[in-house]
Order: C-alpha cells, then sequence, then structure tokens
C-alpha cells in the first residue's frame, strides 16, 4: 500500500488584494482618460499660448472696431476666385488670399487680378502638404518657392502664412520664428469644402461673427482639382450684404492685426 501523499493546494488570492488591483487599474484608466480630455479639451486649443513650443498663431484680433477680416484657402482657381475678388473690389472690402503655389503657377494671371484688385495675397504652401512632421528643409522649400512665385508676379507687400489643415507641430514653429512670421488661423471656419449650402453657413457663421473676427473660406481645393466652389461665391455675397448693413468693414488679415491686439486661441 503506497503512503498518501498530501499535495499542497493552490493559494487564492485574498479578496481584498483583487479588489485593491482592481481599484488601481481603474484610477489608472481614469488619470489615463482624464489626462487625454484634458489634453485634448484644454491643452491642445490653447496651445498657441505657449509661443517657445509652438510658436505664434492668430485665431482674432481683440479691437473695439467693427472690422472683421475675410480669407479664402486653397486659389487660384479661375473658375472662383476671379469672381469672388471682384464681389469683394465692388463692396469695397479687400480681402486675403492664401494662395497655393502650384496654383499660382498654373494660373499666374488671376493672382494679377486679385492684385489689380487690391488683395492681400498671402502663402499657404507649394503643395498643401501637413507641416506637423516635415523637415524644416522640406517647409522651407514650400514656404520659400510660394513666396518667390509671388514676387516673380510683382506683389511686394508682406506676405502672411497659413498652414494647410491649421497644423503645425515643433518643426514649423522654428521656421517661422526664423522668418519672423506668425501663423494665421482663423476664428470660424465655413464648412465650403463639404460643399454646405449658404444658409447653412450663414446660421454658422452667425454665434462667431464679431469684431476682430477672422473668416476662413476656400476658392480652390488643396487635395483635388474641380472641387465645386459655386456656394463660397453665393456665401460671399450674403456675408457682404448682411454685415454691411450692420455697420462692419472689411479688411485684410495686415490690416486687422494692425486694428488691436491679436489673441492666440479661440474664444
Amino acid at each position: 500500500m503506497q503512503p498518501t501523499i498530501n499535495r499542497p493546494h493552490p493559494r487564492s488570492q485574498p479578496r481584498s488584494r483583487v479588489l485593491r488591483r482592481g481599484v488601481r487599474f481603474l484610477v489608472i484608466v481614469g488619470a489615463i482618460a482624464l489626462a487625454i480630455g484634458l489634453f485634448d479639451k484644454v491643452l491642445w486649443p490653447n496651445r498657441y499660448l505657449a509661443p517657445a513650443l509652438f510658436g505664434d498663431a492668430f485665431y482674432k484680433v481683440q479691437t473695439d472696431e467693427k472690422v472683421v477680416a475675410l480669407t479664402f484657402d486653397d486659389g487660384p482657381d479661375p473658375r472662383y476666385t476671379e469672381q469672388i475678388g471682384q464681389i469683394l473690389a465692388d463692396a469695397g472690402a479687400p480681402s486675403t488670399f492664401f494662395v497655393m503655389g502650384r496654383h499660382v503657377e498654373q494660373h499666374p494671371e488671376v493672382v494679377q487680378t486679385l492684385m489689380a484688385q487690391g488683395h492681400e495675397l498671402g502663402n499657404h504652401t507649394w503643395s498643401h502638404p501637413s507641416l506637423k512632421i516635415k523637415s524644416v528643409a522640406t517647409i522651407r522649400d514650400e514656404l520659400e518657392s510660394t513666396d518667390q512665385i509671388l514676387r516673380d508676379l510683382g506683389y511686394t507687400a508682406a506676405i502672411p502664412f497659413r498652414s494647410p489643415y491649421g497644423h503645425s507641430w515643433f518643426t514649423l514653429p522654428h521656421v517661422l520664428k526664423q522668418r519672423n512670421q506668425a501663423n494665421i488661423l482663423w476664428t470660424v471656419q465655413m464648412n465650403d469644402w463639404k460643399p454646405e449650402e449658404p444658409d447653412v453657413m450663414m446660421e454658422l457663421l452667425a454665434p462667431k461673427f464679431d469684431n476682430g473676427a477672422i473668416v476662413l473660406m476656400h476658392d480652390g481645393d488643396g487635395e483635388s482639382e474641380g472641387a465645386d466652389r459655386s456656394n463660397t461665391v453665393t456665401l460671399v455675397q450674403m456675408i457682404l450684404d448682411q454685415y454691411r448693413a450692420e455697420g462692419y468693414r472689411f479688411v485684410t488679415v495686415s490690416e486687422l492685426l494692425a486694428q488691436g491686439q491679436p489673441l492666440r486661441h479661440w474664444h
């Protein structure tokens, strides 16, 4: 008869230890979720309050004057840019067109028309890439080549800059600081790239339309050719008709920045 061997039973962990581990896990998950939420809702929207890291970027100008800047990205597009430019010129509303270098190369005559109409030209890079993770050399090439083609066409005024999609990380601010430039962003963006109906866009605009606002629209397309911007043409006329009647004046971005204190975060 073989002797009985008493095998030790595996010890179950005390219930209190399991609970502590569960609570610790939930605390860690909650802390991570809170950090992500804080970053997304508070830190990231206000990142330009730390210009040493993210460079200077302006969303609006604090002023008592009833002045607003209308801005247009991704052109020139001969189907829409000249129409928009003429509507603005007829209303005495000089505006800022942030043009793409490759579109300027394709349609230099449209840019010359904008200049003749009295509008300001801005730099929106040569090819509309996101500049978040681009090298210093690539960013410089995108900006300098666009500046140069505008100078070659006879544009002599200062050239403000707006990054595609508003994107910026550590490299772009370094380049802009060397160029002594800010990133001109916006108070409100119209959804004309969708495209959205003009009446709907006017409703979107109303709560944000105020002294010193910078309004973003699109007269071209940075990602593909042939986008329909006819709703933007209609929208521009609607904005002018409504807000000029309320006593607002429309000026270029550079003129707006001279009217008051530029703001570095959305309000």
